[in-house]
């Protein structure tokens, strides 16, 4: 058996190619970024077509945004580009997996050669997310379509691809229920969570034992989106009167988060640091008491499970796929969406019952996981 996959960027798929090669089931990989930029290149099978991401990376690293093209043109020029490439040099395989938005030419040339299609979702439908999302925008005057990347021809697209896949892997239920909202069947659905290079997300050395006179440490981690619901978290810290508790936000800053971040009124310092690398996020994981994700739309959240790894208890949303991962009062906890009052409640919880969590969370469990299905496919 023999499982081939394709993505712009490594997100989630590059780390279980390398589980699976070390299965020996990987095919071909299909990459739009360069190879020099995957760590284990050499150990796969790899095929990169890395130009338009470059150029897409390299705008957003050296433009303003309000200078540069729409995320929406640029992202979509870029996964175009990617997708007529791989329906080009697509390989036979057993199955081909391929992001939502990038993989419509890629999946109607599998299916030419055979190969089973596999859309692997790193978030939800699309459709569902722009329903989600779009309160959120008009609260502040803007359109989901215009500020979120979410065109009409996005929809149509994604669309296409759903009719031509033969299958559906998710890292969570709530992706699985979802897709099941979308109409697709639940026995063409695969759950496979998603895991932490251990390399790099451990407990390290000396696990984290806060002093008395030290501050409840609060992270959270991710793109400063409206999707990510940064506010909410804010608006808990507004109502934590004089607690002794700091916020630490890592993660890029959007514009369209500017307003909610200025409006905040609370004691609780909270302290932007922008994006890092993953070594600095991991060492801030390890100071940190407390991560939140309080999502409005989250397909997982690899956050999670990186910050689960470094022995630090999660408190998230329940729209949250990694809510999968979490046993209530063990290792974190669970809270309405869009609840700053139940976000508060999980706040005081652990900072009046700090602890360290364990667990093995690397990528070998969801790499057999999906060998598995995959193969039970083959005999059906």
């Amino acid at each position: 058996m023999k499982i081939s996959i394709a993505a712009t960027n490594p997100c989630h798929v590059w780390a279980m190619a390398l589980e699976l090669q070390k299965l020996g089931v990987l095919g071909a990989y299909y990459s739009g970024y360069p190879s020099w930029k995957l760590a284990g290149a050499e150990r796969v099978r790899l095929k990169a077509h890395p130009f338009r991401t470059l150029v897409t990376y390299g705008l957003h690293a050296k433009v303003p945004e309000r200078f540069r093209p729409s995320n929406q043109s640029l992202f979509r020029w870029q996964d175009d580009g990617l997708d007529r490439w791989v329906a080009k040099v697509l390989e036979p395989a057993d199955f081909h997996h391929g992001i939502p938005g990038q993989c419509r030419e890629a999946f109607r040339r599998a299916r030419e050669l055979g190969v089973r299609t596999v859309l692997n979702h790193a978030t939800g439908p699309v459709r569902q997310m722009a329903g989600i999302l779009q309160p959120e925008y008009e609260r502040l005057g803007m359109m989901v379509d215009d500020e979120g990347g979410i065109s009409k021809r996005d929809l149509e697209r994604v669309d296409e691809e759903f009719a031509l896949a033969d299958f559906h892997c998710c890292a969570s239920t709530v992706v699985r229920d979802q897709l099941v909202a979308e109409g697709v069947d639940a026995e063409r659905i695969w759950v496979v969570p998603y895991g932490a290079d251990p390399c790099v997300w451990n407990v390290g050395e000396l696990p984290r034992v806060r002093r008395p006179d030290e501050p409840f440490r609060i992270l959270f981690a991710g793109q400063v989106s409206l999707r990510k619901g940064l506010r909410f978290l804010l608006r808990a810290l507004e109502n934590a009167d004089d607690e002794p508790w700091q916020l630490d936000v890592f993660g890029p800053l959007l514009e369209e988060s500017a307003a909610d971040r200025k409006s905040y009124r609370g004691k609780v310092p909270v302290n932007y640091h922008g994006p890092v690398g993953q070594t600095a996020l991991a060492q801030a994981m390890r100071k940190s008491d407390l991560l939140v994700l309080p999502s409005l739309e989250e397909g997982f959240g690899l956050v999670v499970v990186q910050a689960l790894a470094c022995g630090l208890p999660c408190a998230v949303s329940s729209m949250v796929g990694a809510r999968d991962l979490i046993s209530e009062g063990e290792n974190g906890t669970v809270f309405p969406v869009g609840d700053p009052t139940a976000i508060g409640v999980a706040l005081r919880h652990w900072a009046a019952s700090p602890k360290r969590v364990s667990g093995v969370w690397d990528w070998s469990g969801p790499a057999r996981t999906l060998a598995e299905v995959s193969e039970a496919q083959l005999k059906i």
